[in-house]
């Protein structure tokens, strides 16, 4: 992979800067790399997603093994760049310049393959990249991604903690997140200010909890944590949330066995789903 000194030669050459509104950090450890190939498992026969390839820190290796890799860089210059310096003995490698969270999955799929999907999240894009992934599901089966260290926590977090919120509902509704790797935020150039985590999200062939209205769980989620230092009962007992009076809801969270003066922190996804399913009945 590119050291410092070569992205160096390169951004020279190019008249390249790295664009700071698009979170443009370049990886220079080898070890990271091979960590990052490593718990993608991939084989000849799979076709991998990976998002914002840059100038090619995992491309090339991955192209290496036979697998189809759609490569989708959203800066223009960057992708000329990688499409001008990638070597022309990989068919199998396609380089895309686009948006991610407009790309076509359906284009790309033939079936019976699904699609294994990696890539380093810019933050300001990390949410809604994960949203496309999980909306995406039934065509991928994993995704290994570089985020933000405290993004990581937020997606790993169990009831009960700091980091816990709607986000590590939805993730751990719809995958099985594994801590995987700390990246020092030397290992990219230029640094970032914060140091990086590796994720695996495992897509789950069924969400991790059984619930009858999954867009009301997650209605309820999301109420329940944009207030989530008040009582649980206070947080959902809001019109724009539910539509439903304070003392029906109280009734409905005892028959869930959630205590209503509890704080949404502490419950778990289970818990959710036990109010969601009695107020689809009530």
């Amino acid at each position: 992979m590119l050291t410092k000194t070569q992205l160096k030669d390169i951004f020279a050459r190019h008249d390249f800067a790295p664009l700071k509104r698009l979170g443009e950090n370049y990886l220079i450890d080898g070890n990271i790399k091979d960590k990052i190939i490593s718990a993608l498992h991939v084989s000849g026969d799979d076709l991998i997603l990976e998002i914002g390839p840059g100038l090619g820190a995992l491309t090339i290796d991955l192209a290496k093994t036979g697998a189809g890799i759609f490569a989708v860089e959203k800066d223009k210059k960057a992708a000329a760049i990688l499409n001008d310096t990638a070597p022309d003995e990989f068919p199998n490698l396609k380089i895309i310049n686009g948006d991610i969270l407009k790309f076509d999955l359906d284009s790309v799929v033939k079936f019976p393959s699904r699609i294994k999907v990696v890539g380093n999240l810019p933050y300001y894009i990390t949410t809604p990249v994960i949203e496309y992934i999980l909306q995406n599901k039934g065509l991928i089966t994993s995704a290994v991604i570089m985020v933000q260290k405290e993004v990581a926590s937020r997606l790993l977090a169990k009831p009960g903690t700091k980091d816990y919120s709607s986000l590590s509902c939805f993730v751990q509704y719809h995958t099985r997140p594994e801590y995987i790797y700390t990246v020092k935020r030397t290992c990219f150039y230029p640094a970032p200010e914060v140091d990086s985590a590796i994720l695996k999200l495992e897509i789950l062939p069924k969400p991790s909890v059984q619930v009858k209205d999954e867009e009301r769980l997650f209605k309820i989620v999301r109420g329940a944590f944009n207030q989530r230092r008040k009582s649980i009962i206070n947080s959902l007992s809001r019109e724009a949330v539910l539509g439903i009076r304070k003392e029906e809801l109280a009734a409905i969270l005892n028959n869930a066995g959630v205590d209503p003066a509890s704080r949404p922190e502490t419950l778990s996804l289970a818990d959710f789903a036990r109010i969601a399913d009695g107020l689809t009945i009530s």
